[in-house]
């Protein structure tokens, strides 16, 4: 039993010491970062992220005054541990994208138009 538990401090160190939490069941861990480049003539006007796992958007992550433009690109910081993410993107006009479980941790820049899907959630 002690072996097991040395084999787990060696293995999830910031587990032992409080600093992480573990990763959804079945999902990957790591470092997720994501950059998103418009390559559409569209103004973007929203940009949600949010874990696979959740069942809302979350907040805009541009914010009240922030858009992107058509050739734009910004990166969005992402908390360390999973890295399955849905994103929703939201033009001038209306139109939507999103795309489901984008692992952020390997996919980590992505360029619009995505596999369009203009559907709510």
């Amino acid at each position: 039993m002690l072996r097991c538990v040395m084999l787990g401090l060696v293995l999830l160190p910031g587990l032992a010491l409080g600093q992480a939490k573990p990763p959804a069941a079945g999902a990957p861990a790591g470092q997720p970062a994501l950059s998103i480049r418009n390559g559409t003539p569209h103004v973007i006007t929203n940009v949600y992220v949010s874990l696979a796992s959740q069942s809302d958007w979350g907040r805009d992550q541009l914010g009240q005054s922030e858009t992107l433009g058509a050739g734009a690109t910004r990166a969005f910081s992402l908390p360390p541990g999973e890295c399955l993410y849905d994103i929703r993107i939201l033009y001038q006009g209306g139109i939507a994208e999103e795309r489901r479980r984008i692992n952020a941790c390997q996919e980590q820049s992505l360029e619009l138009p995505l596999a369009a899907q203009r559907l709510p959630r």
